[in-house]
């Protein structure tokens, strides 16, 4: 069920709770009403904070390994966690749905279902294979000779971690 359907939902059963008369048996049914709203409160909020502390948990596991896998799960609790953008934050939402794009270990249906996860949220990205927005790619700062060497070293130090491994298990 949508967001406004459930607010519709509300507002109706507001209405009927104002619309009971306070004798006989309504006069009960609006106290249990008045007693569960604190505990329907409580599991909002616990699934708000459990839904988001999923969400970042996937945003960093497919912003380290680009993946469908990552990538259709991060999509699926995007749909379902709501308050993304001021979570996670536009910008950051961007540069991951760019860096997911232009990537080609993802393949085109999982881009697709991300790119809705994005809309859905109200987030302007271009569509899977369309290219990049020029704004999002002028705006980003260029790295620096210190970034670069920095991140090769990294690279070089994963490539040797991956290699022990792999003759480990031979």
């Amino acid at each position: 069920m949508s967001r406004n359907k459930w607010i519709l939902l509300m507002i109706v059963l507001a209405g009927v709770y104002f619309a009971l008369p306070n004798e006989g048996v309504y006069r009960i049914i609006k106290m249990n009403a008045r007693m569960v709203l604190p505990y329907i409160m409580i599991t909002v909020i616990i699934y708000l904070i459990f839904t988001i502390n999923l969400l970042k948990r996937a945003w960093r596991k497919v912003d380290a390994h680009v993946n469908d896998e990552n990538t259709v799960n991060f999509a699926k609790l995007m749909n379902i966690t709501f308050d993304v953008k001021r979570m996670l934050g536009p910008t950051h939402l961007i540069n991951l749905y760019n860096k997911i794009n232009f990537s080609s270990h993802v393949s085109p249906r999982s881009k697709e279902l991300l790119y809705d996860a994005m809309r859905r949220k109200r987030l302007d990205v271009p569509p899977p294979g369309q290219g990049a927005d020029i704004d999002a790619i002028l705006a980003h700062p260029k790295r620096t000779p210190e970034e670069i060497r920095a991140a090769r070293i990294e690279a070089a130090s994963k490539a040797k971690q991956k290699a022990k491994r792999k003759k480990k298990k031979k």
